[in-house]
């Protein structure tokens, strides 16, 4: 299993619909950072790879999302 944390850019405008379409992603959970500009991301997928195409495809197409950058990867348990 590959964990990603991962803080997005927002358009402040719409941060709260933001959050609530990324909440509707399988595997994917957000936090607050005390920014209106930017969401907190956890994502849980099989591996890296499906961690990977959840960040560069399907978050990155909401609306609102202005960019997202991967701060935390633990794949411990993920084989080669």
């Amino acid at each position: 299993m590959a964990i990603v944390g991962a803080f997005a850019r927002v358009d402040s405008g719409q941060n709260a619909s933001c959050q609530r379409l990324l909440c509707e992603l399988a595997g994917v959970s957000t936090f607050e950072i005390n920014d209106p500009d930017k969401v907190g991301i956890l994502i849980e997928a099989d591996t890296l790879d499906q961690a990977h195409s959840m960040v560069s495809q399907k978050i990155r197409s909401i609306p609102g999302v202005l960019g997202v950058w991967p701060v935390y990867v633990n794949t411990e348990d993920e084989q080669d």
